[in-house]
């Protein structure tokens, strides 16, 4: 090939999809301190009960929150500090403590009006050189996630399969404005033709599918655009869901698995105390605790040196709750989305 010979480039787009607590957590806030929409989000507003001491000191925080209370700079925090795809909340709090020392406070933020893009930056900055500022803000952020976290984790394996939908749609070629729904805000709507651009050229994009969100999200960091949209509202959810759950029921309807999440249910244990329990060998035990992990009704943790396991009552109950809806809405009836 000589040097005149055109060189034929394409590249690969990067179409990536992942639960954000972080992202969660902003929408939280947004509903909890703005009362009229409650209604419309009940998953939310049922933690929020008897919590308006709470809601009175998100909305009171910042001295600028008459205008914004979403707590973008959180956000901010969190993609910095390499978190915006966590979803353990001790590894968010100790990222965003992290990533304050050295979040920078000159970001383009293309995603926000330059009005909100100044509040979002001096926020950093307040908090940046307060280190008492931040403690409380820390706290915050705790005191709001921790009775949500449990629903939340619940719904993990859901929300990962909707993410995995949505990527698939934009193979297969549907848009962004396909996958939104149109109901993106204006700045995305303005900025979708070079959003697009830069997306079919290489630039990633991330897909988070939020449990608690409830219209089209567009964030655009340093090296990063995300979108997001709330479970309930994208109709790739309903696939998510009944494929999802038909993976764990997949999991459960094997005797020996069953059985293991049975006892599970009853007695953490070890793979070696499940072994001679039932009589099989450490590698058969392993492959279906593998399995029943995968599924997410299952978890361990260190105890006196020793991993245990132990059945998951929250995902178990989310496995039940969506069969209970999946055949519930097959019947005709009206059910409730957890």
């Amino acid at each position: 090939m000589t040097m005149d010979e055109p060189v034929a480039q394409t590249r690969q787009r990067t179409l990536l999809s992942a639960p954000s607590l972080a992202i969660d957590l902003s929408w939280v806030i947004s509903v909890a301190v703005r009362p009229q929409w409650r209604p419309k989000f009940p998953t939310v507003a049922v933690h929020l009960d008897g919590r308006e001491d709470l809601v009175e000191r998100l909305r009171t925080f910042w001295s600028d929150s008459g205008h914004d209370t979403c707590f973008t700079e959180m956000q901010v925090l969190a993609h910095h500090g390499g978190a915006l795809e966590e979803t353990s909340p001790p590894a968010l709090w100790a990222a965003l403590e992290g990533a304050i020392y050295t979040v920078p406070t000159d970001l383009g933020l293309e995603s926000e009006s330059p009005e909100d893009r100044l509040i979002f930056l001096g926020r950093l900055e307040r908090l940046k050189e307060s280190p008492t500022l931040f403690r409380s803000y820390m706290d915050l952020l705790r005191e709001v996630w921790e009775p949500i976290d449990e629903t939340w984790q619940a719904a993990l394996p859901t929300l990962r399969e909707a993410g995995r939908q949505v990527v698939a749609e934009l193979e297969s070629g549907r848009t962004l404005d396909d996958v939104t729904r149109g109901e993106a805000c204006e700045i995305f709507k303005a900025k979708l033709g070079d959003i697009t651009q830069r997306i079919d050229s290489g630039y990633p994009l991330l897909v988070v599918p939020c449990l608690f969100f409830g219209n089209s999200l567009y964030l655009e960091f340093p090296g990063l655009t995300v979108i997001g949209s709330g479970l309930q509202r994208n109709d790739a959810a309903a696939r998510a869901r009944t494929e999802s759950l038909a993976r764990r029921l997949k999991t459960v309807a094997d005797p020996t698995r069953l059985a293991l999440l049975h006892y599970l249910a009853g007695t953490p244990s070890t793979v070696g105390d499940l072994a001679t329990c039932f009589g099989l060998a450490q590698p058969t035990i392993s492959m279906h605790v593998k399995s029943l992990r995968e599924s997410g009704l299952v978890r361990s943790e260190r105890r006196d040196g020793r991993m245990t396991l132990s059945a998951d009552p929250g995902a178990v109950a989310s496995m039940v709750e969506d069969l209970r809806g999946v055949v519930s809405d097959n019947a005709g009836t009206t059910t409730v989305s957890a």
